[in-house]
């Protein structure tokens, strides 16, 4: 699958950027503080019934057909919900960060986390950054998405990505246990929701750099598919 990028660079100017994406990785409960992932972990299996994961952070692979940067995403049922994330793209020996949600199917979660990620497909952002240019800052950048409920956009996540393992820690644990990452599109882990799980109409995320004035945005229609058979 060939995916045309723009990479931003610090003074704002563009480069194009293509790419023959190979595989898609999800790396789950990638937070910095182990007692939070627990907490969350325990949230989850109460909340929805989630199952315990074997092993932290759980890394999970979806179809790469799964990619899309429409503005208008189907989801079948009234269950799913965006999740935003930092995206990781290793190319050439340069690290590229991106923006992308990791639409999940909440009902199904309970089921197979594997499966609740399979079956959504995964919104995201055609515009990079180069990793070095912001590395320096990299604590500080913010993460926040927002979801419009009944025409009223509320805030659904919000923190910074202090709170999520480093991009070294991640690249360092993928390579361990699936080997090359070249040219595959990752994503990253999130932060915390503000208020639990929410089903809107819109879903938008924005990884914020505050240093240099500038955004990585996403945002997407959700058009939800009956589940009844017609």
């Amino acid at each position: 699958m060939e995916v045309k990028f723009k990479v931003e660079h610090s003074d704002k100017s563009m480069e194009s950027l293509s790419l023959e994406i190979k595989r898609i990785l999800i790396v789950g409960y990638s937070g910095s503080n182990t007692k939070k992932i627990m907490e969350h972990i325990e949230e989850l299996e109460k909340e929805l019934g989630v199952p315990a994961p074997k092993r932290i952070p759980t890394i999970f692979e979806c179809s790469k057909e799964n990619l899309t940067f429409d503005s208008q995403v189907s989801f079948v049922g009234d269950m799913t919900s965006g999740e935003a994330e930092f995206l990781i793209v290793k190319h050439n020996g340069e690290i590229y960060i991106g923006i992308g949600s990791d639409h999940t199917d909440r009902k199904l979660e309970s089921v197979s986390v594997l499966k609740s990620k399979q079956v959504c497909p995964k919104p995201f952002s055609t515009k990079l950054w180069l990793y070095k240019d912001v590395k320096n800052n990299w604590n500080n950048l913010k993460l926040e998405s927002y979801q419009v409920i009944e025409n009223e956009e509320v805030l659904y996540q919000k923190g910074t990505l202090a709170e999520i393992l480093s991009v070294e820690k991640i690249i360092d644990e993928l390579e361990k246990r699936v080997g090359s990452i070249e040219n595959s599109i990752i994503f990253s882990g999130t932060v915390p929701l503000v208020s639990g799980f929410k089903y809107g109409e819109i879903f938008k995320g924005r990884l914020i750099d505050e240093v240099k004035n500038r955004s990585l945005e996403l945002e997407y229609s959700i058009n939800v598919i009956s589940e009844e058979e017609r």
